[in-house]
């Protein structure tokens, strides 16, 4: 028999996301006795998670997806598994999920749901004409999704919170910030820091292959600088995400990649080697929730360049910890590579500043237990 205060949805896009942003956090909840239902679109992290999970359901989700069948085939599959499990309490993960999850709850009085607002997608911040009539018509499901007693908003950074409640989709009582999903400091740490840059200085572009990450931007500050006779490789890894609609095509890819001063390496389930062979990160976003690698990085005590926007500068403070440029400025993002490159033991410094922040106030135990504390609070209420 289950104890059902201790039955838990965990409702993710995919089982990638919980082993890279989540893992020490559902240890945790394992340890503790939840028995937890892990429902999301099954891949091969799954079985690096078998140990914790109590049920694994599948979910067949899209990002980036506009088609109705398929949204309404994931809600009805949702709705099943509620039936199936009657939660007491779901904890949903990225908007689509924190969307429909939360809708199907509140219509079966799920005692407790926490939305957990990972950023926000092209769906809730597109200019589109078509998206911005899309989300009016869908701004009372939106509001009954997340503006309830018994449901718990939280969000990555404060603009994001923000932007929600002048929507009125919820209000500040309703919501907590909790920025980002930590980092494991004894995992991701240099032993020996270099004082100097090695003879072939290695730039680290670490994000999905997408247009809202910067790559254009970066590439362009790039060629310039080469054209300077600046030595350095530009090591590019993040995947080619063919859902979502500003992903740069293959063709595109290898015309824009072709240069032998650029490696793409693709996506990699080994970062710490990745940082390893890095002396600068750049990832100059149009937008993040709460950028990982940036906190990977950080932990890491590499000298970081970033864009001023949400998301970023909660990670690196300007000229301490790292250095921040203006949105989609090339000029500006190539002056501060340069400055970089030019100014080693500045750059360094700034890795130096970025550890201290990092075991200061993002240390993976340290924000699982301020997700923990809100369990415990709205189950002991």
């Amino acid at each position: 028999m289950i104890n059902k205060q201790k039955n838990i949805f965990i409702i993710a896009n995919c089982s990638w996301y919980i082993y890279n942003f989540r893992l020490e956090f559902i240890e945790e909840l394992h340890n503790r006795g939840y028995k937890i239902i892990l429902i999301c679109n099954k891949d091969k992290y799954n079985k690096y998670l078998s140990r914790f999970i109590f049920r694994f359901e599948s979910l067949f989700l899209i990002r980036g997806s506009e088609n109705p069948l398929i949204e309404l085939i994931t809600i009805i599959r949702i709705l099943f598994l509620y039936l199936k499990y009657k939660p007491y309490l779901v904890h949903n993960f990225t908007i689509k999920p924190c969307i429909y999850g939360s809708l199907i709850a509140r219509i079966l009085n799920c005692k407790i749901i926490i939305n957990h607002i990972t950023g926000l997608g092209p769906s809730l911040l597109s200019s589109r004409l078509k998206i911005k009539i899309f989300n009016k018509i869908l701004n009372p499901i939106y509001r009954f999704s997340f503006n309830n007693k018994n449901i718990v908003n939280i969000f990555h950074n404060s603009s994001d919170r923000d932007t929600f409640i002048q929507r009125n989709l919820t209000v500040l009582d309703n919501t907590f910030i909790i920025k980002g999903s930590g980092v494991d400091i004894k995992y991701f740490y240099q032993k020996k820091l270099n004082e100097k840059f090695n003879n072939k200085i290695h730039i680290l572009f670490p994000a999905r292959i997408i247009k809202q990450k910067g790559i254009i931007e970066l590439l362009k500050a790039c060629k310039e600088l080469w054209s300077q006779n600046y030595q350095f490789t530009l090591n590019i890894v993040g995947e080619i995400d063919k859902h979502n609609k500003s992903s740069l095509k293959e063709s595109n890819i290898n015309e824009l990649f072709n240069n032998s001063n650029i490696k793409f390496l693709g996506k990699s389930d080994n970062m710490l080697e990745v940082y390893k062979n890095t002396d600068i990160v750049v990832l100059p976003s149009w937008r993040e929730g709460l950028s990982k690698a940036l906190l990977e990085s950080a932990a890491m005590s590499l000298p970081i360049i970033t864009t001023d926007v949400p998301g970023c500068r909660d990670v690196i403070k300007n000229n301490y910890s790292g250095i921040l440029v203006p949105l989609k400025d090339i000029k500006k993002l190539k002056s501060a590579i340069k400055n970089l490159i030019d100014n080693p033991k500045l750059a360094k410094q700034y890795g130096k500043n970025a550890r201290k922040v990092i075991e200061k106030d993002f240390e993976v135990s340290y924000i699982n237990n301020k997700i923990l504390n809100i369990y415990h609070e709205y189950l002991n209420n």
